[in-house]
């Protein structure tokens, strides 16, 4: 069965969430393209149900919700040092298929090579919950079908 919404039906929808959730999802950057007059899309907090690209492949990928590029991980003073404090608030991830799909694989990487666990990625995935966004055509770069990885029970 499926449901349909108004603008201002799911923007209620998307508050509600925001109060448990911070909630990302592929939103547009205007003009902050590679090349001058061009747009970027790629993963962030959303404020509205308008803020969400539903039609674009993101640029980036998922992982950048928990792997940031820029995270603090240790506070140094001149006598000591400790660990950076982890977020609380759940995150609700809007990510396509083949988004999902490779956290299986960061999570190879990042929790249990080689027997060891990183606290920053352990802290942050806990957190992290999915909602699957459906793509509406294939895009020229991608491969999701051919990798079965166009489909995701997580």
């Amino acid at each position: 069965m499926g449901f349909s919404l108004s603008i201002s039906q799911a923007d209620a929808v998307l508050d509600a969430l925001k109060k448990d959730y911070r909630v990302y999802a592929p939103k547009r950057f205007p003009k902050q393209g590679r090349y001058s007059d061009t747009d970027i899309i790629r993963y962030a907090e959303v404020d509205a149900f308008s803020d969400i690209v539903w039609d674009t492949k993101s640029d980036y990928p998922a992982k950048e919700v928990i792997t940031p590029i820029q995270q603090p991980i240790f506070y140094f003073t001149e006598d000591e040092y400790r660990a950076s404090k982890a977020k609380a608030k759940l995150i609700l991830l809007l990510a396509r298929p083949c988004d999902i799909n490779a956290q299986r694989i960061q999570a190879r990487i990042y929790a249990g090579n080689g027997g060891y666990d990183d606290l920053c990625y352990t802290r942050i995935r806990e957190l992290v919950k999915f909602a699957v966004m459906d793509c509406n055509s294939g895009d020229d770069t991608c491969f999701c079908v051919s990798m079965g990885t166009n489909r995701t029970d997580d």
